[in-house]
């Protein structure tokens, strides 16, 4: 009888935990079932953002800044790629020269630079990576604007049209297109993710610290597996190699190779980001492009013109800045004080900055308070 009595119990034991395992599973089943319908509903949401565009006739050319560098480009590519998935007959285009950081990137994953666009008039276009008609491609007033997708400040660009405005305060654009890709349940294909990953390295300087947010840090992660590139600190070393070599370019070239205008408190002025690798290059930069710098109020009518000349790379953090003029120097003192050092031609500080995280908006403080 006693034996009888263990083999129920056993029986009664085995048959609970079944019981449990099969409601474990199935509980379990209906949480990914759940969440596998909110996370349907949520890409179709995210999608329909684009239906609210209504039917776009043409082709929709996708383009970054003049000057255009590593996330301009990349970034172009990544949403083009992103669009085309989606249905849209979209192409990338450039404003300018491609730079020869962004040469290597584009030779590391296998692609074409995308073709130079001169005039927008009357086209589909897309800004990546800037929002003002000073940074961007002729006859922009006079197309048809459906989206920008930029991490810098509000620029010029106005449209009576509704559109796609995605801005973040991220340390790239190709970062803001990661999450759209995730938003609208999507992945880049290698070449791309490539493309994305150098644009994130080149505007985060490799992730120094200051430069990037955690989604910016996600996207690494995310974009480096995609591209298959797990010396990632090597590639940087190649693309920072590539930065600072000038070679074969003009004292002219080398100025207008980053270059952006802006404008604040009824004064037009330019920034030319340069890199070099140590103190001396850097001097003997600000040399050079102290004899050119003129041009920017000659050939672009700018008020005033800035060089920024910078040195990122293996603990190094410097920056120089050469004013165009008296009052270029003003702002610099107001906005950096004792912590720039003048040399006669350039103002040297440590650490250095990002341009459009620390000098744009130090400049655009400046030239407001005295408007």
């Amino acid at each position: 009888m006693k034996q009888k009595t263990t083999i129920l119990t056993i029986i009664l034991i085995v048959a609970a935990v079944a019981a449990g395992i099969g409601c474990y599973f199935w509980g379990r089943s209906t949480v990914l079932s759940q969440m596998k319908a909110e996370q349907e509903l949520n890409i179709k949401i995210n999608r329909s953002e684009l239906d609210g565009l209504g039917k776009i006739e043409g082709t929709i050319y996708i383009t970054g800044h003049m000057s255009p560098d590593s996330d301009s480009v990349g970034s172009a590519i990544a949403y083009a790629n992103l669009l085309r998935q989606l249905g849209y007959d979209a192409r990338p285009v450039v404003t300018g020269e491609i730079n020869k950081e962004t040469q290597y990137v584009l030779k590391q994953a296998g692609l074409e630079a995308p073709e130079l666009l001169t005039d927008a008039t009357g086209l589909n276009m897309i800004l990546v990576d800037h929002s003002g008609y000073a940074q961007s491609v002729e006859g922009l007033e006079d197309a048809n604007v459906i989206s920008i997708i930029d991490h810098h400040g509000t620029g010029s660009v106005t449209t009576g049209n509704q559109l796609v405005y995605d801005a973040r305060p991220l340390g790239a654009t190709a970062t803001i297109i990661w999450i759209r890709y995730r938003n609208y349940g999507l992945q880049p294909d290698r070449q791309t993710a490539i493309m994305m990953l150098g644009s994130l390295m080149s505007d985060t300087n490799n992730l120094t610290e200051g430069t990037y947010t955690f989604a910016d840090q996600q996207a690494y992660e995310d974009l480096k597996e995609i591209a298959g590139i797990t010396d990632t600190d090597a590639f940087y070393v190649e693309m920072n190699k590539a930065s600072i070599s000038y070679e074969g370019m003009t004292d002219e070239e080398i100025f207008f190779s980053d270059y952006l205008e802006y404008e604040a408190g009824d004064v037009n002025y330019g920034v030319g980001c340069v890199s070099a690798y140590d103190d001396d290059i850097a001097r003997d930069l600000a040399d050079r492009m102290k004899d050119v710098i003129d041009l920017a109020h000659d050939e672009r009518g700018m008020d005033m013109a800035f060089v920024q000349i910078s040195i990122f790379h293996d603990g190094l953090s410097v920056v120089y800045l050469v004013p165009s003029n008296e009052e270029a120097a003003a702002v610099i003192e107001q906005c950096f004080g004792s912590d720039a050092v003048f040399d006669g031609t350039s103002y040297r500080i440590e650490p250095g900055f990002s341009r459009k995280k620390v000098l744009i908006p130090a400049i655009t403080d400046a030239l407001e308070d005295h408007r």
